[in-house]
């Protein structure tokens, strides 16, 4: 047990500075054994479960650089150019990420659903390389995932209506993301049709601002919540 050299007050946990006058216990009186000797008041953090790799993390990553090097190689070097090894590639992480989030992480199912919807807007990208018309993607492939992405996650919210708080930031990440494709429809192609992504603006502002008006307070605590401020 350490001791103050100043006050004299026994401590029972380990510490640099004395909790009742700050004085350095170091001073004199407390050798750093006696520090080592003395327990901790919270035990050491473990490793997160979800950074924490396993014999499976590292064979597939492993496989997965390996495939990916080989691939763009070959098809450089035969094509001229990269395209389809970019959605193999994409695909592969989408699925390692997909076991990852959905059979070990530890998150809400609207974590997982927004996550879901990020990954998914990676992969899907990659195809406007190999598509004849790639305006596709954002016409209807990304507002679908987006528009189904918030559907699922207000359903959630509503059946778990007592305790929203921490999932009103997913709305509002999956509404952002909304504008995304409407903004690529109207400024890419002036010949696009834009009611696929139109309509899932619209609902995308739509959800962000009652989110916003009736649960003001509770996003601001939630911020202050992830990033400790």
């Amino acid at each position: 047990m350490l001791k103050c050299p100043y006050c004299q007050v026994e401590i029972s946990t380990r510490t640099e500075v004395c909790p009742l006058c700050h004085a350095k216990l170091s001073d004199a009186g407390n050798t750093r054994e006696d520090m080592k000797k003395t327990e901790l008041a919270y035990p050491k953090r473990g490793k997160l479960p979800f950074l924490s790799g396993n014999l499976f993390d590292k064979i597939y990553l492993l496989f997965w650089f390996a495939f990916t090097a080989v691939f763009v190689l070959t098809e450089s070097l035969l094509t001229g150019h990269a395209r389809i090894c970019w959605v193999v590639s994409s695909l592969m992480l989408y699925l390692y990420l997909l076991l990852r989030i959905t059979l070990r992480g530890g998150s809400y199912f609207p974590q997982k659903i927004t996550a879901h919807a990020v990954l998914l807007s990676v992969v899907v990208y990659t195809f406007s390389g190999v598509l004849p018309e790639p305006i596709v993607i954002f016409e209807f492939i990304l507002p679908a995932v987006y528009l189904v992405s918030l559907l699922a996650i207000c359903v959630f919210i509503a059946i778990n209506y007592k305790h929203p708080d921490r999932y009103l930031l997913n709305i509002i990440s999956i509404g952002l993301l909304s504008a995304l494709p409407f903004l690529i429809v109207m400024l890419t192609d002036s010949h696009a049709n834009p009611i696929m992504s139109a309509v899932t603006l619209s609902i995308g502002v739509s959800a962000i601002a009652v989110t916003v008006i009736f649960k003001a307070r509770h996003i601001v605590n939630e911020l202050k919540r992830k990033f400790h401020v």
